[in-house]
């Protein structure tokens, strides 16, 4: 009788921690990302090249041989002075910071049968090294000396000499066939009598593979300041890469730019720059181009687009420019500055018959083309003078070091075939010359835009994650003397709680914790600080299919005009039926990412921006989606919920959970219906165990 009583209380004891699992399911509850949910990899730094076997890539111990049997490019690396130390002079225990001047060599020579057009040469630096000072030389990440970090490795470009002809054309001639190029910097942690080399060189043209760098055997006598290496040609490869034309090929980007010219007299030319947005969900507003002449040019004049900034006439009126073009007024010129910044024309000039060209004047906005395919490209037009001694027609060189904004890498220009294109949309026209520029995104920590997560059958929402979009203090925003924590999760809101600016988010969510008995954290988490906020709310569930709403919240003061967003639902996206307040359409070359923007013309293809009394910008549509192209599709545990969301061309930050609950049908049963089934079996089975008494 003793030992079933014992029983008895064992299962009353077990269905009420049933019961209690059960009720707090009701509540948001940390979980771990949808099983696609991913962050993208950082990108792979260059890697010494895989030695073919099919190539002549063995490189002789002995340099003077090396040099003699290699078939392709030859390239070799010197240290030239032992490394000096510099200041700030730290003590013995931080020799490992400690800076070091350095000064190096490298060397190219070309003992084959191909042309090298445009070479670029890889370094592995493995010191922390920052280059101080590389004349006649560009590098590929477009930053310029002093101050480039290059301590994982870098990618330099020939500038003054960016071609090298073949011995067999030349003579032999060493001034075509062969350059050599200085680096001065600072490495850290390298005291004499050391001289420390790079891990690896080699050529990262297409078409060319390098063997293993050799370095130079020390001695009793003297110290390794050396390493050599020789990359041969692929014949087939090149064949693929230069077509025949004897240009480097064109490559694909974020945003492609051309410099064409397409008319020269000698001292001057005219050019066209044209900027393509290629990210088929990249956007560009306000673009803003800079970049540098190297031979003394300027531009005379401009249809198209304008200079931002002073003219800079005393620049050239008090230099070389106002001896060699005395008659010139320059008062008329449009830009004298070396570095001139370049924008767009506003729409209100585009059939001025002075200064409006096809694709032009768009007030700097570039739209992919899924989005509109009539603003995908912005032209201009410029006249550049030259200066001697590059004044014959045929001596054309382009700007280098462009920039286009924040947010983007550009390569520097690359000689490619000339452009064909019709000015007068009959007719066609050969550029005489052309180089291709390109620009792709930088990804950084800090977002633009973030998302939050709701659902109809649970009452708390997973807001927007801390500092999404940056945080510039450890304080509120509009308190500064509270200090928050950025490095902590937000805490959970009530659902109107993303409808209310960040002031009033964090007592929400402290009265919400205190209601659900959750942890409140000494100091609050920081707000998201993103001007831009997404909601994505699951809006029903059931049998044979299931809605979603999206909302979007512009904090800013500034509207936003043809807004699009995309949204990736991993699992999902297969059901897609409609949405239907917004243009929606599943684009299969983005993972099936469902893409959404306003109607054209009508009031929500503008998201506007708060108002005086702290409103939002708001719009808002359902989406449905039918679970029987979806098998075994379960919203509830997160299916429906997107792995990643854009907005206008940014990935915005999402929460690396969601919200469960018991509202799906399903989805576990009420709290209500728990106690009533938790019960009933209490006692039936307290009624069998006593049966058998």
């Amino acid at each position: 009788m003793f030992r079933l009583r014992d029983q008895q209380l064992r299962i009353v004891w077990c269905c009420l921690f049933l019961l209690a699992t059960v009720s707090y399911g009701q509540k948001a509850t940390p979980t771990t990302p949808p099983a696609n949910a991913s962050t993208p990899a950082p990108a792979p730094a260059p890697a010494p090249s895989v030695k073919n076997t099919t190539l002549n890539l063995t490189t002789p111990v002995d340099e003077a041989d090396a040099l003699k049997s290699c078939l392709g490019v030859f390239l070799e690396y010197v240290v030239t002075e032992p490394p000096k130390r510099i200041y700030p002079f730290l003590d013995n225990k931080s020799l490992a910071e400690q800076p070091y001047r350095f000064k190096s060599e490298v060397t190219l020579t070309n003992t084959g049968y191909e042309k090298l057009l445009g070479w670029e040469v890889f370094i592995g630096f493995q010191h922390d090294e920052i280059i101080a000072k590389a004349d006649g030389v560009l590098f590929s990440s477009g930053d310029s000396p002093p101050g480039i970090a290059v301590g994982n490795g870098t990618s330099i470009l020939g500038s003054d000499m960016p071609d090298l002809q073949t011995s067999i054309d030349t003579a032999m001639d060493p001034t075509k066939i062969e350059y050599t190029f200085e680096l001065t910097g600072t490495e850290f942690g390298v005291a004499p009598p050391s001289f420390p080399l790079p891990n690896n060189i080699s050529l990262m043209n297409q078409g060319w593979e390098c063997g293993v760098p050799e370095v130079e055997i020390a001695s009793k006598t003297s110290i390794a300041n050396r390493m050599w290496v020789c990359c041969a040609e692929n014949r087939t490869a090149m064949n693929d890469t230069k077509k025949e034309t004897g240009f480097l090929p064109r490559i694909e980007g974020d945003i492609v730019m051309y410099y064409d010219v397409f008319q020269t007299y000698g001292d001057n030319y005219w050019a066209k720059v044209s900027i393509s947005m290629d990210d088929p969900l990249g956007r560009l507003d306000f673009w803003n181009l800079t970049w540098d002449w190297k031979q003394g040019e300027f531009i005379w004049a401009m249809k198209g687009a304008q200079i931002l900034g002073p003219q800079e006439q005393d620049k050239c009126v008090l230099g070389k420019a106002g001896e060699l073009y005395a008659g010139l007024d320059f008062s008329q010129v449009m830009s004298c500055s070396s570095s001139p910044t370049i924008v767009d024309l506003t729409e209100d000039q585009r059939n001025n018959p002075t200064v409006g060209i096809p694709n032009c004047c768009r007030n700097g906005t570039l739209l992919p083309e899924l989005v509109d395919a009539s603003q995908t490209k912005s032209e201009f037009q410029l006249q550049v003078y030259k200066l001697p001694p590059h004044n014959d027609r045929n001596d054309l060189q382009p700007p280098i070091n462009w920039k286009i904004g924040d947010g983007y890498k550009c390569t520097q220009p690359r000689a490619v075939s000339p452009s064909e294109f019709s000015p007068d949309s009959i007719h066609s026209q050969s550029a005489v010359a052309s180089w291709q520029v390109v620009c792709n995104k930088t990804v950084g920590p800090v977002k633009k835009c973030c998302v939050s997560f709701s659902t109809f059958y649970n009452d708390s929402v997973i807001p927007c994650p801390t500092c999404a979009c940056g945080c510039s203090s450890n304080t509120l925003p509009w308190n500064k003397q509270q200090k928050c924590n950025p490095h902590i999760d937000s805490m959970f809101l009530p659902y109107n709680g993303v409808l209310l600016p960040p002031s009033n988010r964090t007592a929400l969510g402290i009265q919400l914790a205190k209601l659900d008995h959750y942890a409140i954290p000494d100091l609050v988490p920081c707000p998201d600080n993103c001007g831009v906020a997404i909601n994505w709310h699951v809006y029903s569930d059931y049998a044979d299919g299931w809605s979603a709403r999206i909302t979007l919240f512009n904090w800013e003061r500034q509207p936003i005009p043809k807004w699009f967003s995309a949204i990736e639902l991993a699992k999902a996206m297969p059901g897609f039926q409609n949405v239907y307040t917004f243009n929606g359409t599943v684009v299969e070359d983005l993972n099936d990412a469902l893409l959404m923007q306003g109607h054209n013309g009508y009031s929500n293809d503008y998201l506007l921006g708060m108002d005086s009394t702290d409103n939002p910008g708001k719009l808002q549509s359902l989406m449905s989606f039918d679970k029987r192209k979806t098998p075994g599709i379960s919203v509830v545990k997160g299916d429906g919920f997107p792995t990643k969301v854009w907005f206008n061309g940014d990935e915005c930050a999402i929460p690396t959970q969601f919200p469960l609950g018991s509202g799906a049908w399903q989805g576990r049963p009420s709290v209500q219906v728990s106690f009533l089934v938790v019960f009933v079996t209490i006692f039936f089975l307290l009624g069998e165990t006593t049966r058998y008494l």
